[in-house]
């Protein structure tokens, strides 16, 4: 008894395969989407909750700065006030107030040490002006402030400026890292 292979008809074995391949290729987009979606994730962000800026406060965008592991952002500014008030005490200033709100994160694996005595405002007279002692008591605001590993702090920095001097930048420093043998550079951030 001899067998012999049989063809089916043409038309049905066309069919049959395209069939075959749409579903081969629909697999291996629906295997290629699927991989690659991995891929595509991005890490997830905080959400912080906003904060309505204070009267007469400019909420500047950009404005970051990276000193050793410390990267500041200003994140409000306001200049040419005549007074400030605390919970405490009222004082008139010489010139006149300038209050910068900054958002500081250590980036490092080590504490970092935030001394406002050290950072400076800088005036378009290019003068460098140190933060006023009064105004940062009065206002309740970190002398000397331990800013941990990937913590964020925000405060506010208070200065005493000539009255008619505009400022022109924030000069902002971090603390050296372990093993550093001089203080890091400042992070210079252009005002507005």
């Amino acid at each position: 008894m001899r067998f012999r292979a049989t063809r089916p008809r043409d038309s049905f074995a066309g069919a049959a395969l395209t069939v075959a391949a749409s579903a081969a290729l629909a697999a291996a987009v629906a295997f290629a989407g699927s991989s690659g979606s991995r891929e595509a994730e991005t890490t997830p962000t905080y959400r912080i909750p906003a904060e309505q800026a204070r009267e007469g406060e400019s909420v500047p965008e950009g404005k970051t700065g990276r000193s050793a592991d410390m990267t500041f952002t200003v994140v409000g500014f306001r200049e040419g006030m005549t007074e400030v008030m605390g919970t405490h005490a009222a004082m008139g200033s010489k010139g006149t107030f300038t209050r910068i709100r900054v958002l500081a994160v250590n980036t490092g694996r080590d504490i970092q040490v935030f001394d406002t005595w050290k950072q400076r405002l800088v005036t378009a007279d290019g003068a460098a002006h140190s933060p006023d002692v009064n105004a940062t008591m009065i206002k309740r605001q970190p002398e000397r402030l331990s800013v941990g590993s990937f913590m964020r702090a925000e405060f506010d920095l208070w200065f005493d400026v000539p009255r008619g001097a505009k400022a022109k930048a924030v000069r902002l420093h971090g603390s050296p890292t372990v093993g550093a043998v001089s203080d890091p550079a400042p992070a210079e951030i252009a005002l507005p």
